[in-house]
């Protein structure tokens, strides 16, 4: 696999969601309300439709109407090496002109989601209730990496050693290059329940929710060069156009060979839109015991997503088998995954209301590209918990705490520094003021505690593995050119050992077993930050 085809998979595998609670790609957090309570499970009220839709059925009689919106602020931080921590190549390197300072290196992105809205509305009788719900149910937003990330610098990182092997008369100290990846994405929901009381306790929804999904991925790794002893920076072409002239002198079979591999720091530009949309199939319960116990239930099918690809590099996609994922036109399984919730609400006194919750993702029978939710070691799971107090007839203050745990495993093959999950802790507060009757106005604030994940590579994001793709067929070109002489050299009577040309055969095919000999272990520490304001309006009327 040549080098600017493997920057290309990085680049186009970006993805970039601003997933503020819950899945891979699921946002549990709806609304202003979630913000300042995350354990929503069994409450009552209109803002808990999303997340407790038999609940709305409990509702006063008449319509209700509620519109969020909030803010979201996240980093992603991957802390990067390959090959030595200390002395890998990522020391020599120099990035949007600026010098690498360590072996070490920290990729930070930036996450920003000034708007995220979202709506509520349902009408109630006194059996039947009709609810609706939108919002954005996946990603959020759009991240930005300004100097690229490590899975694939560390392409653009190996190019001297291979220069070198391979151009023996000269030496590259260093490389360089430039590099800019942005992604976005959004899964738009909107969702419609109806629900009916069996008894005056017990309720019961049916619902469904049309989501579609908005994604593009825009990037670039171009002017890839290496550095020479003297400090200029020479564009790989033109450092190896000496020894491709050299070889098109003594064997004019080998040149174009000495040019294709010269060619594989070519420039690579991306801007790729994905597209889909799938149902969900959504089924509910809510019992409500009596005046202090409620519980509530609810359970997502799986959501079958199917992404077009629309790519405006098409013709350079195209060709590349590893890339057939994002061939223009193509069609990517994306599901979402089935989520069960579970929830209690325990209310002591009239002004106290405690909360707690669990949820379950069934990611790995969510299907992906590839199956590659088989790379998953378990199932994600969450756990929540919040309170309410009415200090007053015009004022409640709330809480609440969420924990996220995914199943990755050791050293996840399911994630990479371009997309990546982290388990998690979260907290929020916030309060509803009651500015009347029937209107009210929520604020919340909620900050996510997310811990490290390192992970480990023997060959980091398979370079190794790449690059013998692509000396495999430089092998299979030198020895098909080799035999040729051979069969001219017989022909004419001539030793083939007398050769001159047969040392420059031995040349490139030494070159290639050292390269194929390197060892290319890496290791990615990832962290994210994420904090959210939200702000809401409710009216009953």
């Amino acid at each position: 696999m040549k080098t600017r085809q493997m920057i290309a998979l990085a680049a186009m595998v970006m993805v970039s969601s601003t997933a503020m609670a819950g899945g891979y790609l699921t946002n549990t957090n709806q609304n202003a309300a979630f913000g300042r309570n995350l354990s929503q499970e069994a409450m009552i009220d209109i803002m808990a439709t999303y997340a407790n839709p038999a609940g709305v059925g409990f509702l006063a009689p008449g319509w209700h109407f509620a519109f969020s919106n909030q803010s979201a602020w996240q980093t992603r931080t991957a802390e990067s090496w390959f090959i030595d921590p200390e002395r890998g190549p990522f020391a020599q390197g120099f990035v949007n002109g600026t010098a690498n300072t360590a072996a070490t290196k920290k990729y930070k992105g930036t996450a920003t989601a000034p708007i995220i809205p979202s709506l509520d509305l349902a009408y109630v009788q006194d059996r039947w209730s009709l609810a609706f719900h939108f919002g954005v149910v996946g990603g959020g937003g759009k991240c930005e990496f300004k100097n690229g990330l490590g899975s694939f610098e560390s392409k653009v990182a190996l190019l001297p050693s291979v220069f070198n092997a391979l151009a023996a008369q000269q030496s590259a100290t260093g490389y360089a290059m430039e590099t800019y990846m942005r992604g976005k994405q959004y899964y738009f929901g909107g969702q419609l329940n109806g629900s009916y009381k069996v008894t005056d306790n017990l309720n019961f929804a049916l619902g469904l929710r049309a989501v579609y999904a908005s994604s593009n991925y825009y990037g670039y790794v171009r002017d890839m060069k290496v550095v020479t002893p003297s400090g200029p920076q020479v564009p790989v072409a033109d450092a190896m156009a000496p020894m491709v002239t050299q070889l098109a002198t003594a064997v004019p079979q080998l040149a174009p060979v000495m040019k294709g591999i010269a060619g594989v720091a070519g420039d690579v530009n991306l801007n790729c839109d994905q597209t889909g949309w799938g149902v969900t199939p959504i089924i509910g319960v809510d019992w409500r015991i009596n005046d202090h116990w409620n519980l509530g239930a609810k359970y997502e099918f799986k959501t079958r997503m199917r992404l077009k690809n629309e790519s405006g590099e098409s013709k350079s996609v195209s060709v590349l088998a590893q890339l057939d994922e994002y061939e223009d036109g193509k069609k990517v399984a994306a599901d979402l995954p089935a989520i069960l919730y579970l929830g209690a609400q325990y209310s002591p006194i009239d002004k106290v209301r405690i909360n707690a919750g669990a949820h379950v993702f069934f990611d790995k029978q969510a299907t992906q590209y590839g199956h590659r939710e088989k790379e998953l070691d378990g199932q994600t799971w969450e756990l929540t918990a919040g309170a309410e107090y009415d200090v007053c007839d015009l004022v409640t203050i709330s809480a609440g705490w969420q924990t996220t745990n995914y199943g990755l495993g050791d050293n996840s093959r399911y994630i990479t520094d371009m997309s990546f999950v982290c388990s998690s802790n979260s907290v929020g507060l916030g309060a509803r003021f009651h500015l009347s009757k029937k209107v009210a106005l929520d604020v919340s604030y909620f900050k996510t505690l997310y811990k490290h994940y390192d992970k480990h590579q023997t060959d980091y994001n398979g370079i190794k593995g790449n690059f013998g793709n692509l000396l495999t067929g430089v092998k299979a070109q030198v020895e098909g050119v080799a035999q040729n002489v051979i069969a001219e050299d017989m022909a004419a009577g001539i030793n083939p050992q007398d050769d001159p040309r047969m040392g420059v055969f031995s040349q490139l095919n030494t070159a290639v077993a050292n390269i194929s000999a390197a060892q290319t272990p890496g290791h990615d520490r990832l962290h994210r930050t994420n904090d959210v304001l939200g702000v809401a309006v409710s009216v009953n009327f």
